[in-house]
């Protein structure tokens, strides 16, 4: 099992050292120190000391609970299953049949094998799922999973039952292990200690500064996290049209290097089927940051301890508005064409010659839908999609129709993005106060719910 430990020995032993890990409350996990999370998490929790008095009541928040092997009973308790459901699962695993796929940690003899993750997101096949607006159904669908009660109450959150039935309880389930499984991959693929110098370089700067600050009595400096001054200032941007994104940093590896440049865009596709494909994948942004923040609200809700961000990407107005009259198509509810091409892309039908003049666009620009993919196939057609299936945020006391960018994920919207803006596009932490500030914010908005 030595292989699929979370932290390389030289890693858990330099945290041990350092007083940044300790033994968790339960046999098989630690207790890491939250700055430690991550390759963001020193700028999220910036605000808690590295040096945490053992004992002292802000001890114990400043560590979070992980798993001692990615592949074990605690990581499916981590990831949102109850005790007895993990109980039961791991006892599967630990007694695999001797015919048919093989398990990732048996030895490979060239045929199917079964990743743990796999495992975990197999025993959701054959349960009755969830998609009309009714918490009984919602509720068995989840007891039926074996998800953990306060798993179940983030997913089922009211501030964001609105966004939560865009789509059915199994696919919030299942993102929500996924979300959290791989934020635990990231511990792996990214060893403490290859980012450990640059990292204390880079603190020991911002913490000189911040002592500095201090003694001068002033506001500490400002650090790149959504909600920031600087972020806030950057919103308004004369002369671009300002892009945003909020996903889970586990999924969005390899968009970036070592040296926080772009690598890999193509980590940003969205497989379909989605709003405007069936059979592609494309770039799905929005240009309304309530959007992104409802989604990355969201997700921080119903993650562990992992890290949600926002990407933000500036794209200048002349670049779009170079592009020909057929490579840039605007598609908005409540128009016929709209309804249909969310109505065939959902449901996976051919799109008819009127409609593939959006498939060949480098850049398609609409308003974003809602509901299941079920519900579109139990529509008998288009013409039975309603301004239920359109998503609305609210912003400023208004309930406001979602808006998107959608870039094509063929060779031409591709180059478009790099070449316009992804380049210089940034991944903003997203952090524990926000969410806060935003559940305070809509308390009592219907819009939201």
């Amino acid at each position: 099992m030595a292989e699929s430990r979370l932290l390389a020995p030289l890693d858990a032993s330099r945290l041990h050292e350092h007083g940044l890990l300790t033994p968790g409350n339960s046999p098989g996990t630690y207790r890491l120190h939250k700055r430690r999370l991550n390759r963001s998490s020193d700028e999220e929790y910036y605000d808690i000391p590295l040096n945490t008095a053992p004992g002292s009541p802000a001890f114990n928040d400043a560590f979070s609970t992980i798993p001692v092997f990615t592949i074990s009973r605690e990581t499916l308790i981590y990831v949102g299953l109850s005790e007895e459901k993990a109980s039961e699962m791991w006892n599967r695993w630990i007694h695999w049949p001797s015919t048919g796929p093989c398990r990732e940690i048996d030895i490979d003899d060239g045929g199917l094998q079964v990743t743990f993750l796999d495992f975990i997101i197999g025993a959701l096949e054959n349960k009755v799922d969830a998609i009309e607006d009714n918490d009984f159904h919602w509720q068995a669908c989840l007891d039926a999973c074996g998800i953990d009660v306060d798993v179940q109450r983030a997913i089922m959150d009211p501030h964001f039952k609105h966004l939560r039935l865009s789509a059915s309880c199994l696919y919030w389930v299942k993102d929500t292990i996924e979300m959290r499984y791989a934020g635990l991959k990231t511990f792996r693929d990214r060893r403490v200690c290859e980012r450990w110098n640059c990292s204390e370089r880079r603190l020991a700067r911002v913490d000189m500064k911040e002592a500095n600050h201090q003694q001068q009595s002033t506001p500490r400096i400002e650090l790149d996290l959504w909600g920031s001054e600087s972020v806030i200032a950057a919103l308004n941007a004369p002369g671009y049209t300002v892009l945003f994104k909020g996903i889970d940093q586990g999924r969005i590896a390899g968009l970036f290097d070592d040296m926080r440049a772009l690598d890999h865009i193509e980590t940003l596709l969205s497989s379909p089927p989605s709003d405007f494909s069936g059979t592609r994948s494309l770039f799905y942004f929005t240009p309304n940051h309530q959007v992104a923040q409802y989604y990355a609200a969201y997700a921080k809700r119903r993650a562990n301890c992992e890290s949600i961000v926002i990407l933000c990407l500036r794209i200048p107005n002349d670049a779009i508005e170079s592009l020909t009259e057929a490579d840039i198509q605007r598609i908005y509810w409540p128009s016929s064409e709209w309804k249909e091409l969310v109505w065939r892309s959902r449901t996976l039908q051919p799109l008819p010659s009127h409609l593939r003049k959006y498939r060949r666009a480098v850049l398609v620009i609409g308003t974003i839908s809602r509901k299941p993919d079920r519900l579109y196939h139990s529509m008998g057609s288009w013409k039975e999609v309603t301004e239920d299936c359109v998503l609305r945020v609210e912003s400023s006391g208004q309930s406001n129709i979602g808006i998107q960018y959608v870039f094509s994920g063929e060779e031409d919207g591709h180059e478009f993005l790099v070449e316009h803006g992804a380049r210089n596009i940034s991944a903003l932490p997203y952090p524990a106060s926000q969410l806060e500030a935003w559940l305070a914010e809509n308390d009592h908005n219907p819009a939201q719910s």
